[in-house]
């Protein structure tokens, strides 16, 4: 049975058909009129009413509504908000750039927290949009192999910097089969946390052993939780992202899990089709499994970072030359890079590995979803660098510009290209993501759709006009995106004809406890 017609019974609504006689007297706490109503798991497309209640779409009708604010949405699509699942900009300041660009579930699945509780915990009663991890299996590995503890947002903890500077025991430690247990344990209780799934940014410390994978994958499978990767091997040469993704799907098989692949063309580069088609292949074979990609031609990392080692140019087919500093926009040269590898191998970086053809290879794809990779926000100035604030300006924060425009990006790529219709092109934002975790995550069940009984996480956006306007230039990479004059939130209104309300509208995305 569909959300809508198990929501109509309840209700005992009359969904699609002309009730007038008694629809003046209905009263809603928000209308949205006059909008071009997209839905993409039924296909429902007609300009329509929608009339919000207690947070909840309560009616969908092409009769008069009133309401107790109405919004004139002609001209627009009233679309559901959309989902990122690859978001590491967690803070106020990537939340609000978040919502400019439309999205209303940023979520971070690739890296994940740890401990969990204490992510939920920072957000609880102070969060503008929805918010949820996954667990971090670096976090554990962190705990266990560095005796750092971090504060459970992962990329912003302070643990993980003392770990990096300290012999990064997380990514250099060769596997050692007397490790597994301790790491395994660390992980089963933070899933005991609530947490949405297992998260594998393996390409960042690629000595793992695959032993050690499986095993805390089988935790997946017992408490029936996804896993989501970025796999080993950003190469387009032997051991290339290929590869990595033919590991996950064989350890997600074995323990009958479902895998999400972060950012497929960029691990895979050249071997971006053959990737999704792998990927494909074992959807056809009944595995759950999704691919995801974001539409920008370079990619956000660290000096660090496994895969700019030495070898770097034959691996991804770049120079020195096509790395950029974040804070700086600086381009590197061999003697610079060589230089913070020792100096300072924290150190942000862009770097443009992407082809225009492996992107819309992804684009094109059916079944692909979308997720922005946003990045931390660095400031000016700031000691820690990631301390940006709700009133931050646009534009102060430097990073990539995806974590402000991925969304607007493929809404205009839409409008440009017409490589895919525009109902694929929300699906992959919304109801494609939605669907990936409904069956282990009961909230996304009502999101990711438009429909009477859905969630009223609802984003509404020109589709004339929509467009990205953060660039790789210091000073442009955190510009919103326009053409999205408002965005709700449970109901409740965040974007207000283009500004940002901080207001308490979301709800944390997580699984129940478990003692």
């Amino acid at each position: 049975m569909s959300l809508a017609l198990a929501f109509l019974i309840t209700c005992n609504f009359t969904y699609g058909q002309s009730t007038k006689k008694n629809e003046a007297k209905v009263q809603f706490d928000l209308v949205i009129k006059n909008g071009r109503v997209m839905d993409p798991e039924t296909g429902f497309d007609k300009v329509a009413n929608v009339g919000i209640n207690n947070g909840f779409v309560t009616r969908i009708t092409t009769d008069e509504i009133a309401g107790t604010r109405t919004i004139d949405a002609s001209g627009h699509v009233v679309a559901p908000g959309f989902i990122d699942y690859h978001s590491h900009a967690q803070e106020p300041y990537g939340h609000k750039l978040y919502v400019r660009d439309g999205v209303t579930t940023p979520l971070d699945l690739e890296v994940g927290a740890f401990p969990v509780n204490e992510f939920y915990e920072f957000w609880e009663g102070k969060s503008f949009v929805n918010y949820g991890t996954n667990v971090a299996h670096v976090g554990a590995r962190l705990s266990v192999l560095d005796g750092q503890e971090p504060d459970g947002r992962v990329l912003y903890s302070a643990a993980m910097g003392r770990a990096m500077n300290d012999g990064s025991q997380f990514k250099t430690k060769l596997y050692d089969p007397k490790d597994e247990k301790a790491i395994v344990d660390a992980v089963e209780r933070e899933i005991k946390q609530g947490a949405l799934g297992v998260a594998y940014p393996i390409g960042y410390y690629t000595v793992v052993g695959s032993p050690e994978v499986n095993a805390v994958t089988a935790l997946a499978g017992k408490y029936n939780l996804p896993i989501t990767t970025h796999v080993r091997y950003l190469s387009q040469i032997p051991p290339s992202g290929y590869m990595g993704i033919t590991e996950m799907l064989t350890i997600a098989r074995q323990n009958n899990a479902a895998v999400l692949f972060h950012h497929v063309q960029s691990n895979c580069l050249g071997l971006t089709g053959p990737c999704l088609d792998l990927i494909d292949a074992a959807r056809a074979q009944g595995q759950k499994v999704v691919g995801e990609f974001y539409p920008y031609q370079y990619a956000g990392t660290y000096v660090d970072a496994d895969y700019n080692r030495p070898g770097f140019e034959q691996r991804m087919g770049i120079q020195a030359s096509d790395y950029v500093i974040t804070a700086t926009g600086e381009h590197l040269t061999p003697k610079k890079l060589d230089s913070l590898r020792t100096a300072a191998p924290g150190t942000n970086l862009l770097m443009y590995t992407m082809k225009e053809e492996y992107i819309m290879e992804a684009f094109k794809r059916p079944g692909t979803i979308v997720g922005s990779d946003g990045m931390p926000w660095i400031v000016e100035g700031d000691e820690g660098g990631f301390n940006a604030t709700f009133d931050t300006p646009y534009g102060a924060g430097n990073g990539h510009a995806r974590g402000s425009g991925t969304h607007a990006r493929i809404l205009r790529m839409v409008r440009e290209t017409k490589a895919i219709s525009l109902m694929e092109a929300i699906s992959k934002m919304t109801y494609g993501p939605a669907s990936f975790l409904e069956d282990h995550v009961p909230q996304m069940k009502i999101r990711g759709r438009i429909q009477e009984g859905s969630a009223a996480d609802i984003t509404i956006f020109d589709p004339k006009t929509v467009t990205d306007n953060a660039t790789p230039t210091i000073g442009e990479n955190s510009l919103p995106s326009t053409g999205i004059p408002y965005v709700i939130v449970n109901g409740i209104i965040v974007v207000d004809d283009s500004k940002v309300q901080n207001v308490a509208a979301g709800v944390a995305i997580r699984n129940k406890t478990i003692e």
